[in-house]
């Protein structure tokens, strides 16, 4: 009986194991898309921490709420969460641990005293516009707004028009994207890949690649190339402005992503399996004794038989489920067209083959190339 039941406890055991090692590259994936998308604020690091603690990944939870308290030193809920409590004005740890900065320190001043000023008088005016012009009905109204948004160039205003704009119609939030292609600095470019990777529209998402490959500083290269690290939809869509952008450092990168390894959960089942046990006694007989006659011989045909009595026990398991994980290399075809519009090339889904060619032209392109991808993205990719 004991025996019978040892291939259905394995058979769950495999089971529980195939789930654990699925979700675990699943979690993986929604955490990277997550921090990729999120702004730098006390309050979206807070949001991370939570989620991050909520799904098991400790570590990372306790990096966003430190994060969170650099960035706002009073914050109640980072404090609580990284084990301080307030004793006479002042917050101090309720257990020595050294591994946070003094209960005191304050983010770093930003190098310019009048940035801040700037972002929130930019921050009403752009909230006027909003109002009186892009909300209005009146004929002409929405291309004067638009006129007064587009002459916006200070670097002070990335995060009100992402923030005002990009909280309205599938409209504004393209005019989101076109005005932050027009200013620079690194955090309009970075507010860009947010609006390429997480906007749901896909207007909106091609707004904001054409709006990266217009611009003539900083592009959002780094966070596309994280995010090919993503789940299969920022992939795609990294991948897909990466093209647009026709940007050659991104190749590397671009190549170790034509296959991915992608957990797929196979179920299988497996025949049942079963025992059985019998308790009392047995009486053989030998009956109906039949002679049998043939040309020169005589023999006997008996029926020969065994009456059981007792009790009989039968155990069976009627339908045994196996699940097991396994790796399949899944192709990206929106990669590859990347990579066909950036090299001009088209070596179809053979990584080697795009590696050789890249080599044999990186000369001509400059050394920068290789480094920015492998460093990122890195240059191993999946086997041809």
């Amino acid at each position: 009986m004991i025996r019978s039941l040892l291939p259905v406890a394995l058979a769950l055991s495999l089971a529980s194991a195939a789930r654990a090692i699925d979700y675990s590259a699943q979690l993986a994936r929604e955490y990277t898309d997550r921090l990729l998308t999120m702004d730098s604020t006390p309050a979206a690091h807070v949001k991370l921490a939570t989620w991050c603690d909520g799904v098991g990944l400790a570590e990372r939870a306790k990096t966003h709420w430190q994060e969170a308290l650099l960035r706002d030193a009073d914050n109640k809920e980072a404090r609580k969460a990284l084990g301080y409590v307030r004793r006479n004005m002042k917050w101090v740890r309720a257990q020595d641990a050294p591994s946070l900065p003094a209960p005191g320190a304050t983010p770093a001043a930003p190098k310019d005293p009048a940035f801040e000023q700037r972002r929130l008088a930019l921050s009403r005016e752009i909230q006027d516009i909003s109002i009186t012009y892009l909300g209005s009905m009146g004929p002409g109204a929405w291309k004067e707004g638009v006129e007064k948004i587009l002459t916006i160039r200070d670097p002070a205003a990335a995060e009100p028009i992402a923030r005002i704009l990009g909280s309205g119609s599938v409209r504004m939030r393209k005019l989101a994207c076109e005005t932050l292609g027009q200013i620079p600095g690194e955090d309009a470019a970075r507010r860009l890949v947010k609006f390429v990777l997480a906007d749901e529209a896909v207007d909106v998402y091609k707004a904001a690649v054409v709006a990266l490959e217009v611009r003539v500083g900083e592009r959002g290269l780094r966070q596309l190339l994280n995010a090919l690290n993503g789940s299969e939809k920022v992939l795609k869509r990294s991948a897909y402005a990466l093209g647009e952008m026709h940007e050659w450092r991104a190749a590397p990168a671009l190549i170790s992503k034509l296959k991915t390894a992608e957990p797929r959960l196979r179920t299988y089942e497996a025949p049942g399996a079963g025992t059985q046990m019998f308790f009392g006694t047995i009486l053989p007989y030998v009956a109906d004794v039949e002679p049998v006659v043939a040309a020169g011989a005589v023999g006997w045909k008996p029926t020969i038989g065994a009456i059981p009595s007792g009790v009989m026990i039968s155990a069976y398991n009627s339908r045994v489920i196996i699940h097991r994980t396994v790796i399949e290399f899944v192709r990206q075809p929106v990669v590859r067209e990347a990579l066909k519009k950036i090299t001009g090339q088209d070596f179809e889904f053979n990584s080697q083959a795009w590696r050789n060619w890249l080599r044999h032209h990186e000369s001509d392109r400059g050394a920068a190339v290789a480094p920015l991808g492998s460093a990122v993205g890195g240059s191993s990719g999946a086997a041809n």
